[in-house]
């Protein structure tokens, strides 16, 4: 029988897995304070626990603004009103969930502890043990349950040299090909959609689904129906995605061996103490602040500083207090920092629960011939498949061949000093002897301007008559690979459709007394040259993190229209 429409109201809820009790579903302090109040309650028969209150009245924070301002006291006070329900996903779930088994305390549940649902009301996502939230359940959940032709909105990572968050909306719907997502590379944080979870809502009925960590969506007011509703939920997690094309958004598995974590930590902390590590980046979590609302101010808490910061945190801000301890302790002081964001840098009441540091951070790394990825403070694998994909693209890619044959050794005749300049110096002079090599133009290190590259880019490092474009890097880590093929695909772009530097390369051309006439100034075919010591490059040679940019790139290039070719070469030290 169909559920009248009247009986549902959209609600948040979130997923929280490994708890030792269902009270531990909340954080400590809420269920300290005495404006909190605490009860076990039953929805169906089924044991729950709820927290309801309002935080202890403050004055306004503008009002000393507007005092200041006029001379007229403000005497203004609020608070905020938040309720959390917390439902054992299983019966029989005792309050306290321990029990004494030949002296030792073990949960009544599973291996990785009680599951639990928590429904929040206002504020009440503020209540949440957040180091206890299944981080992503709401996305997948969408996933599972959406119309394929009718996601709203998306929000993905991006895995380059320094990872970039970006948010893609179409209010009419459309397919994920139509928001931009890469199959390769991109990792859906959020996402908004027409669907429906068998079982739940009004009939066949398309409802909007959000889905982050938390799912949002209309559910029963019926405490028999809801629980029934959160059956349907859990069920939906072991379906196969909605389509082919939605199942490219979980290309990360979720890591839960404590050893293998401990291992992953242990790279984290050994890059964190690193001068300058290409894979660890601020991760900012824009899907927590579209929960949390505005934020423009931070307090940075684990450490002696008690003042707030201005705006939001930086990778330097972060890392300052954990690179000032021993590197025994840095993973335990990792560990005990967390983020509070407020509205304002004048406002007392916080817009957000304590985010643990970790979850700001994102890094990638390689163990044996996995790769591993950190995101919102969980380790993730890379999905095998997707992995072989990546591979499979790239040896593609060096199957074509390197366009140009017998290219020259590159020698390096500054053995022994390795400062920025003779490095520099050393590349300049290879691109020479390869231009004389190939009877093309030399224009390491000359600039060409555009519209939207005022401080100018180089156009390649050797320019053929015939429209080829060739890049060379030596290339000894991810960071200087993943520099060649942002300078390459940059270069491109602006080449293909931007006039101004058209115009700007033809002068520097014949600055050097030859007529540009001779040369195409648009791009025909891309080659990169990557220079190795002792042995040259092949697709298996290069990391993931660089597999994973070429490919995206020279997809992005062969739309241009543009032919790209890697050509490794070896480098030496004479």
């Amino acid at each position: 029988m169909t559920r009248e429409k009247k009986t549902e109201v959209r609600m948040t809820l979130y997923r929280l897995t490994g708890l030792d009790s269902v009270p531990e579903a909340v954080r400590e302090k809420y269920l300290e304070l005495e404006t909190f109040q605490k009860k076990w309650v039953l929805v169906d028969n089924r044991k729950a626990f709820l927290v309801y209150g309002k935080t202890p009245d403050k004055e306004v924070s503008w009002g000393s603004v507007i005092a200041g301002l006029t001379g007229q006291s403000i005497p203004l006070k609020n608070s905020v009103a938040a309720a959390v329900l917390v439902i054992p996903a299983a019966e029989g779930i005792s309050p306290s969930n321990r029990v004494l088994r030949g002296g030792q305390q073990t949960t009544e549940n599973n291996d990785e502890g009680i599951v639990a649902w928590a429904l929040s009301y206002g504020m009440g996502f503020q209540l949440l043990n957040q180091n206890a939230i299944d981080n992503g359940f709401g996305q997948r959940a969408a996933i599972r349950s959406a119309n394929p032709l009718g996601l709203h909105s998306i929000s993905k990572t991006t895995l380059d040299e320094r990872p970039r968050i970006e948010r893609s909306t179409i209010a009419s719907g459309a397919h994920l090909r139509n928001f931009g997502f890469e199959d390769l590379g991109d990792l859906a944080t959020r996402l908004v959609t027409e669907g429906r979870v068998d079982g739940v809502g009004t009939g066949d009925k398309l409802i909007k689904l959000r889905g982050a960590d938390a799912l949002s969506l209309p559910l029963s007011k019926d405490p028999k129906e809801l629980v029934d509703d959160l059956l349907h939920i859990e069920k939906t997690l072991s379906q196969k995605p909605a389509s082919d094309e939605l199942a490219a958004l979980e290309q990360l598995a979720l890591i839960k061996d404590k050893g293998k974590i401990t291992e992953l930590d242990a790279r984290l902390i050994e890059a964190i103490g690193e001068e300058d590590s290409p894979l660890l980046t601020l991760s900012f979590p824009h899907e927590l602040i579209d929960e949390y609302g505005k934020a423009e101010a931070y307090k940075l808490l684990g450490t002696r500083e008690r003042a707030r910061r201005d705006y939001l945190p930086t990778l330097e801000d972060l890392l300052e207090p954990i690179k000032s301890v021993p590197e025994e302790q840095r993973l335990d002081k990792m560990g005990r920092l967390s983020v509070l964001l407020f509205e304002n840098l004048d406002d007392e009441a916080p817009s957000s629960p304590k985010i643990p540091l970790k979850k700001w951070l994102a890094f990638q790394t390689e163990v044996g011939d996995n790769r591993y990825f950190l995101h919102h403070g969980r380790w993730y694998l890379m999905d095998r498949n997707y992995a072989d994909v990546v591979k499979r693209r790239v040896r593609e890619i060096f199957d074509r061949g390197p366009l140009l044959q017998d290219l020259p050794v590159w020698e390096l005749t500054d053995q022994g000093n390795k400062e920025d300049k003779k490095r520099k110096n050393s590349e300049l002079s290879y691109n020479k002897k390869l231009a004389t090599h190939l009877g093309g133009l030399c224009l390491d290190q000359v600039l060409v301007h555009s519209e939207t590259h005022r401080r100018g880019i180089e156009a390649c490092d050797v320019l053929l008559e015939d429209g080829t474009f060739i890049h060379v890097k030596n290339v000894g880590s991810s960071s200087p690979a993943s520099h060649l093929l942002a300078q390459a695909l940059v270069s491109t772009e602006v080449l293909t459709y931007d006039k101004t530097a058209q115009g700007h390369l033809a002068e520097r051309i014949r600055s050097k007394g030859i007529n540009p006439d001779v040369f195409m100034l648009k791009p025909k075919q891309v080659v990169i040259v990557m220079a190795k010591e002792g042995k040259k490059l092949n697709a298996d040679s290069l990391f993931t993190f660089t597999q994973v940019n070429l490919s995206r790139q020279v997809a992005q290039l062969n739309t241009q229209g543009v032919h790209v070719y890697i050509a490794p070469i070896l480098r030496t030290t004479l």
